[in-house]
């Protein structure tokens, strides 16, 4: 009998654990959408959350935005917030990211502007960890400056592509940005050979990131 009440309290504590949300800051980017979240537990099981979502972070004119505020407890793995027409809802999932769903119907944000998808951790690169099958990228996963690199590189990378979506030259734009994409992986992925691999792949990644950020302002014209 004190085995099964044993066990019974291991799943409830290993239950808790897997759906705690942690501190810190989160994210998600596709194209030219892009949604933040800083979560912070106050007391209990409230939590305060600050977020800003985007859409069109692309466009010359600059993107719609949206942002909110507010403190809400967390219950059975979510955390819901209305506010008038609008419901936020967060899902806490077991790996340690949180999904949202929000309504877009509504006119508190700008136009498409909303949190809705998958958020993880800016400590971790764009890519999972768990599928990680080369040198190059265990490096990366295993290393919080140059994963927070690589996460950098991905949002300036999907910024700069989503400027495409504005010009009639967009195919042609989006191959010479894939061709320049694939060649800096490859010379990227020469850091393994490197002595010193890490400061290898530090320097490759803020180089590339500096190119993707010049590379866009030029675009628009923004450094005339």
């Amino acid at each position: 009998m004190r085995k099964i009440a044993l066990l019974l309290i291991l799943n409830i504590v290993a239950l808790v654990a897997e759906t705690e949300l942690k501190d810190g800051n989160y994210s998600w980017f596709r194209g030219g959408s892009q949604a933040y979240l800083n979560v912070h537990k106050e007391k209990d099981n409230l939590y305060k959350i600050i977020g800003e979502c985007l859409y069109g972070v692309g466009r010359k004119g600059g993107p719609h935005m949206g942002d909110l505020e507010f403190t809400a407890p967390l219950k059975d793995g979510k955390i819901v917030y209305t506010y008038k027409d609008y419901k936020f809802i967060l899902y806490v999932n077991n790996d340690g990211s949180f999904d949202v769903e929000d309504n877009a119907n509504t006119a508190i944000f700008g136009f498409n502007a909303r949190f809705y998808g998958r958020f993880t951790s800016n400590d971790l690169p764009s890519f999972s960890c768990k599928k990680a099958n080369s040198f190059i990228e265990h490096a990366i996963c295993d290393n919080l400056q140059i994963a927070r690199l690589d996460r950098k590189m991905a949002r300036a990378y999907e910024m700069y592509w989503s400027a495409f979506f504005y010009e009639d030259k967009r195919k042609s734009l989006e191959k010479r940005l894939k061709k320049e994409q694939r060649a800096w992986i490859k010379k990227r992925n020469r850091c393994e050979y490197v002595k010193d691999y890490k400061n290898c792949l530090v320097t490759s990644y803020k180089k590339r990131i500096k190119e993707l950020e010049k590379e866009f302002n030029h675009f628009w014209g923004y450094d005339d």
